[in-house]
């Protein structure tokens, strides 16, 4: 029964003073939050260089409420979950406690970073898929007579997704006193779409030169829907390929050996 508790009470033992002296006093008197708790944790593992890239990766995934210092501070928190069950497996299974050590602490150390990447492809396949769409909306907005700001509104509505919180982003950006060509130019660094930052600059010129727009826009939304075919023919050729084997192992394999089976066995009478 000692054997049992001992674990338990050094971890507290190094937990408790560890969490206690990661807050301020007033903090503690108040008992702060959790995203208090997050911050003050992250802090102290995240420096000046990292921070900017890890603060444009969380506005590419669209968290932008979060900061990076309680994102780190996730990271610690999940990884140092793991010493109270490191701690209580020590004594009775070294082994174990030592698996648990080299291998989980790591995958929760970089299982945040992992979801984050996943996040943002997401979004990006999400801005990607409603692209042509949005771009052909604003053609047809344009050439009805309404303004650059109101065709993205429109257009933008319609499509939804990131593609919409991206483009409202912007414009409120715009209504602040950023120009409408560097608010549109920060949304493409946010998405990190190529059609999007072809769009984009293709509308900064049309600013900067006068040109029209409207017709500009009907000709990228053909180029986008030609290149969203050619798109769809690749997947379901790659698709086609990753099909292949499970057909052979899973159907044309077992369906010779229900052929072959009793002449195999009519071979071995024989025999």
């Amino acid at each position: 029964m000692a054997q049992a508790i001992a674990p338990i009470l050094a971890a507290l033992a190094i937990l408790v003073p560890t969490v206690y002296y990661t807050f301020p006093r007033s903090e503690r008197r108040s008992g702060g939050d959790l995203q208090t708790i997050l911050t003050r944790t992250g802090v102290r593992f995240v420096n000046d260089e990292n921070r900017d890239a890890l603060r444009m990766r969380l506005m590419q995934a669209g968290l932008y409420a979060m900061t990076p210092e309680q994102f780190m501070g996730i990271r610690v928190l999940l990884t140092g979950s793991i010493l109270p069950l490191f701690l209580i497996l020590l004594p009775f299974r070294v082994d174990v406690a030592i698996v648990v050590a080299l291998f989980l602490a790591p995958a929760l150390y970089i299982a945040p970073t992992y979801w984050l990447s996943r996040k943002i492809r997401a979004r990006q396949s999400q801005a990607r898929a409603a692209l042509g769409e949005f771009t052909l909306l604003l053609s047809v907005a344009l050439e009805a007579g309404a303004d650059v700001r109101k065709a993205l509104r429109e257009a933008s509505r319609v499509s939804g997704g990131p593609l919409r919180e991206e483009i409202d982003r912007a414009l409120s950006e715009e209504a602040t006193g950023v120009p409408l060509t560097d608010a549109l130019t920060e949304m493409t660094l946010r998405l990190e779409v190529e059609e999007l930052r072809v769009l984009v600059r293709t509308i900064v010129q049309s600013y900067r030169y006068g040109a029209p727009l409207a017709q500009m826009m009907r000709e990228s939304a053909e180029r986008m829907g030609m290149l969203r075919r050619y798109e769809i023919m690749e997947a379901s050729g790659r698709l086609q390929v990753a099909l292949l084997f499970p057909v052979l192992f899973f159907i044309l394999g077992p369906m010779m050996v229900v052929l072959m089976y009793p002449a195999l066995m009519r071979l071995m009478e024989v025999f």
